[in-house]
């Protein structure tokens, strides 16, 4: 009956009542052909669509056979939307539209038969095909191939069905065995290709070589030696974009060939060269692969440690740095990191000199730089912050750091010369490098440029649409190797130029003086902390918490990296060690007050620089003060200082005050009015006054009972016309001279003109009572 319908499949005589009436299989009922007719196309890969295309005839040649099985043309659909698509997982059905669209014609009943070349086209695993046939089977649908109609609901044809969606699913398992089987085979000889990173490329004969391309060469060594330089990808990255430097990578594209493009350096580029294990020479599978996730499917591709991976061949091919070496790198960027425990961190700028070095000698576990006001401190806060413990100890870096520093130039000081000679060759070296790299990019551009002309020249004069298009090219090219040209000039100025011999010999000189050379305001913290891990892989603290009125004692071990270890005792800081006079200041006033007077130490410590604890200046009360605290006795008194000012007509504050009847403070205030006469050889020394019994006179109200001065401070103001201000600077230049009274009870100043300066014609007032009280001081 199918046959007759295969040669006249659109004869008009059978109508679609007679159609209808002899259907082609009694499995197809009128119910069915009521319905439409779906078939499913679907390859698993796009590779797949391109090269195998009579797969995709075939599986589209179905809408010819639901015509002779009954269904007309307008009631056949054809999903081919998941074409390139695989089938396998159960994550599948999620990424095919096209079956998600077939599942719901058939659970909503809008279809009568499903076509499909075979069951592996529909599903791969025994999941979703199961699915498919029960919604199948609750919706009376057919499901057809290319040679069988089944019913679901019939228990023979589901059981036939059931086995053949088994059959697809080990099916494919099989043929992902034998595949993956063949793959580690080859791959255990290092024979299976595998995607080389930049650097390498397949030879002729199929093996791993260097590439050709020196500049790509030199850019992956130049990585590896500033690494080992510098300890961080962080400051090999800081190193490139100082110098302008570019890095290679290889661009994967499906249409063409591989090809290596010159990129800006990232942190990530650079730490991707440091941990390939290619580099070294070593051919790796299965370094990355599908991890198993939590719910029994394939999860994302995760990075294998190298003991995990499936093959290892070392000395497979030419290396860029021995094994070796790239585990040392693995191991110094793992320590630089912060995601470990044991990790120490990478050296960075602050104050702690031994961040990441640190380990509490209490409990072992490492301790923490914590910023804070006045001090940074080492905190050991690790069980704190775990089980909530107790802090277990905290110690500023104040008298930690100096006491390691003082350790570490102990040792280093013999191999100054070697540092020196040492130091002048990794600057030539940086310098030949960069210029090398420089002469490379330059070669690059020019081969671009030349390139760009030759084939503007083979072009004929009268294609000009061509010839404009090379012609824009090759200007381009110009323009870039015109601007390579000019920062590289700009890079040569900057720092390329060679190291001269006197550069040499000033460095040397910098490096034998190393204890400058390390307190010097040139060398960062950074720098610090790389020299001191090249010799002390740990310091453990321990805090002494005894009692002591000078103070606690804190030691320190230093394990060195030969396996050595040292121990200091230091003295840690009291809270009050801020107001505590520093030793080398009071060993200075012993030696000085054996045979100078406090005054004359006090000079010679402004001298030297040196302050108080408060960082004041030295007057001869406060070296007065420190001597009677600490004990020390002076070779000169201080009344031999003031016996010589009596000879001279001075007298102290307190003498002159207790003469006068007031207190020193108005003394020093009748001084800067210019009533008196105040002498004072520094600032904070001893007040001396000179006073004369016509000044004493003036002051105790001797001359004012007689008649002396004429005005108040007010009628002075009005009658010479000038502020108060002016007219202390009038008492102090000698214009004005001032009298001391009593009014009303209350003490007066009267001022009169200097008799040399007495004007002609003076005013003659008497004052008021108003203005003897405002008079008042």
């Amino acid at each position: 009956m199918i046959q007759q319908i295969a040669q006249a499949p659109n004869n008009s005589a059978a109508g679609d009542g007679a159609r209808l009436q002899l259907p082609p299989d009694p499995k197809i009922q009128t119910r069915h052909l009521a319905r439409g007719a779906l078939i499913y196309v679907r390859q698993s890969h796009p590779s797949q669509v391109q090269r195998h295309p009579e797969s995709a005839r075939r599986q589209y040649g179905l809408v010819d056979r639901a015509r002779l099985l009954g269904w007309p043309a307008e009631q056949v659909s054809v999903i081919d939307d998941d074409q390139g698509k695989s089938a396998a997982g159960s994550a599948a059905a999620h990424d095919r539209d096209g079956f998600a669209r077939l599942v719901s014609a058939v659970g909503l009943g809008e279809i009568g038969i499903v076509l499909a070349l075979e069951v592996s086209r529909l599903a791969r695993n025994s999941a979703e095909w199961y699915r498919l046939l029960e919604l199948a089977a609750l919706a009376g649908v057919l499901i057809a191939d290319d040679t069988t109609i089944y019913d679901p609901r019939l228990f023979n044809d589901r059981l036939l069905l059931g086995l053949r969606g088994t059959i697809s699913e080990v099916e494919l398992h099989c043929i992902q065995e034998r595949l993956r089987g063949a793959r580690s085979s080859k791959a255990q000889r290092g024979e299976l290709r595998l995607r080389l990173p930049a650097g390498y490329v397949y030879g002729s004969d199929g093996r791993v070589e260097l590439d050709p391309d020196q500049a790509v060469q030199a850019a992956l060594r130049a990585i590896f030696e500033q690494f080992a330089r510098r300890g961080t990808a962080s400051a090999v990255l800081r190193f490139c974009n100082e110098h302008g430097l570019t890095l290679p990578r290889r661009r994967w594209l499906a249409q063409t060939a591989p090809t290596i493009v010159w990129m800006r350096p990232s942190y990530q580029a650079i730490h991707m060269v440091l941990t390939n294990p290619t580099y070294a020479g070593a051919y790796v599978y299965g370094y990355r692969r599908q991890a198993p996730a939590a719910t029994g499917t394939s999860g994302p591709r995760r990075r294998y440690a190298l003991d995990d991976v499936e093959v290892l061949r070392r000395d497979h091919h030419p290396a860029y740095l021995s094994w070796e070496q790239y585990l040392a790198n693995c191991a110094a960027l793992r320590d630089n990191g912060r995601r470990f425990p044991t990790s120490r961190g990478a050296p960075q700028g602050g104050a702690g000199l031994l961040q990441g070095l640190v380990v509490c000698g209490r409990c072992g576990c490492r301790m923490q730089l914590r910023y804070g006001v006045p001090s940074v401190a080492y905190v050991c806060s690790t069980r704190h912050q775990r089980y909530a413990e107790p802090i277990c100890q905290s110690l500023t870096i104040d008298h930690v750091d100096p006491a390691v520093s003082a350790a570490f130039l102990a040792v280093i000081r013999p191999a100054d010369v070697e540092a020196a000679l040492a130091l002048a060759a990794e600057l030539e070296h940086d310098r030949t490098l960069v210029t090398q790299q420089w002469q490379f990019r330059l070669e690059r551009a020019r081969y671009e440029a030349e390139r760009a002309h030759r084939q503007y020249d083979q072009v004929e004069p009268e294609n000009r649409l061509v010839a404009r298009e090379l012609e824009g090219r090759w200007n381009e090219r110009l323009r870039a190797l015109a601007g390579l040209e000019t920062e590289y000039q700009r890079e040569q100025d900057r720092g390329l130029a060679p190291v001269t011999a006197e550069e040499q010999a000033q460095l040397a000189r910098l490096v034998e003086d190393l204890p400058a050379l390390w307190a010097a305001p040139e060398t960062t913290a950074e720098d610090r902390k790389h020299l001191l891990r090249c010799l002390i892989r740990e310091v453990v603290l321990l805090r002494d918490d005894r009692p002591n009125a000078a103070g606690g004692s804190t030691t320190i071990r230093i394990g060195w990296c030969s396996g050595a270890w040292s121990e200091v005792r230091v003295r840690r800081p009291s809270s009050g060690d801020h107001a505590r006079t520093a030793a080398p200041v009071l060993a200075r006033i012993r030696t000085l007050a054996e045979r100078e007077s406090d005054e004359r130490i006090a000079e010679r410590l402004n001298a030297d620089g040196m302050t108080t604890s408060t960082g004041l200046p030295w007057t001869t009360l406060r070296v007065q003060q420190r001597r009677a605290y600490h004990q020390i006795p002076s070779g000169r008194s201080f009344s031999a200082r003031s016996a010589l000012a009596h000879q001279q007509g001075l007298l102290s504050a307190a003498e002159a005050a207790a003469k006068l009847g007031v207190t020193r403070t108005s003394l020093r205030a009748w001084g800067e009015w210019g009533f008196l006469q105040i002498e004072q050889h520094a600032d904070g020394e001893p007040l001396w006054v000179r006073l004369s019994d016509e000044d004493l006179a003036r002051l105790d109200g001797t001359r004012a009972r007689q008649g002396y001065g004429r005005w108040t401070v007010r009628e002075a103001r009005r009658a010479l016309e000038v502020s108060t201000e002016e007219l202390w600077a009038q008492a102090r230049a000698g214009r004005l001279v001032a009298y001391r009274g009593t009014e009303h009870g209350h003490s007066a100043w009267r001022l009169s003109p200097a008799a040399d300066v007495l004007p002609a014609s003076m005013p003659d007032t008497t004052p008021t009572p108003l203005d003897s009280a405002l008079a008042f001081k």
